[in-house]
């Protein structure tokens, strides 16, 4: 594909420390992305001019992004806007984590906290959080890590990436359990608590979502399959709408207490429903095994 002098893909890869950013930018290299890390905001026009200038085809190009102080996010926001003529794609990944697995990782490695200039590891990490709101609030995709493994994260870098010619909104379906934590990356929070609870029958306790004998049990119940035709509704009417607005992600998370039974029922029927109309659906169960 023809470039005309301009990066196909540019990703500025940002977030809090901890999070994960590193290791996203080596897995964005195994999709075919040249990556640079950490640098100073004045070169990157010039660095996305060389690899567009030197590549013969079309160019994927990650660039972390490493915002310490006031005066870092403010060019930050300059360079995002002059980046969009540099590039067909521009999107800013944000990667976050819990506060307390941020400050654990950090005393499990012993790394000195990148702003704990006179600072505590905790006192550091909320500092960032705070100070990085509004990078987080204009990201195009947020990772949050808290509750995933080298693996996973890897995973999903995969799903959202590695087509890159196909640009269709990708709607990923997630199950959680609200005793874990809610996620802070979802765009959308559904709580299935209301529904008939598998959990208090024995001979379904140990069993999931995704076996027949909870399905039966909760499809009986009447209220899921009715909760289930207003989410189809309603998703119908938004999925068409954010393809107009040319997002590419959406990120839906759907709750009962555990993640075990009713999330991970609502979520595969959700997402067979969404797939029939056509939809590109991606399955996630967070907790499911986590107990």
């Amino acid at each position: 594909m023809p470039t005309n002098g301009k990066i196909q893909h540019l990703v500025l890869v940002a977030g809090l420390s901890g999070a994960g950013k590193s290791s996203a930018l080596k897995y964005l290299e195994d999709l075919g992305f040249f990556w640079v890390d950490n640098l100073p905001f004045d070169l990157i026009p010039g660095c996305i001019d060389h690899y567009a200038q030197e590549s013969q085809g079309a160019v994927l190009l990650a660039i972390g992004v490493h915002l310490r102080d006031p005066s870092s996010m403010n060019c930050f926001h300059e360079c995002r806007q002059r980046l969009a003529e540099k590039a067909h794609r521009v999107e800013t990944l944000f990667l976050e984590a819990g506060s307390e697995v941020l400050i654990r990782r950090y005393r499990e490695t012993r790394r000195r906290h990148p702003v704990a200039c006179g600072l505590t590891v905790r006192e550091a990490v909320l500092k960032e959080i705070a100070d990085l709101g509004p990078v987080r609030v204009q990201a195009d995709m947020i990772i949050d890590t808290t509750s995933l493994t080298v693996p996973q994260l890897k995973e999903h870098l995969d799903q959202v990436f590695s087509s890159e010619t196909d640009s269709d909104l990708v709607v990923f379906i997630r199950s959680f359990g609200f005793k874990y934590g809610v996620s802070t990356d979802a765009d959308m929070v559904l709580d299935g608590r209301f529904l008939l609870n598998p959990y208090y029958d024995t001979e379904l306790r140990a069993l999931c979502g995704r076996d027949e004998p909870v399905i039966r049990f909760l499809e009986r119940d009447g209220e899921a399959l009715l909760f289930l035709d207003r989410l189809e509704s309603l998703f119908d009417y938004l999925i068409p709408r954010y393809r107009k607005e040319k997002k590419r992600y959406f990120t839906v998370d759907v709750g009962c207490t555990g993640g075990r039974h009713r999330s991970v029922f609502l979520v595969e029927r959700l997402s067979g429903r969404l797939e029939k109309r056509g939809y590109r659906v991606r399955v996630r169960h967070r907790d499911l095994g986590h107990e």
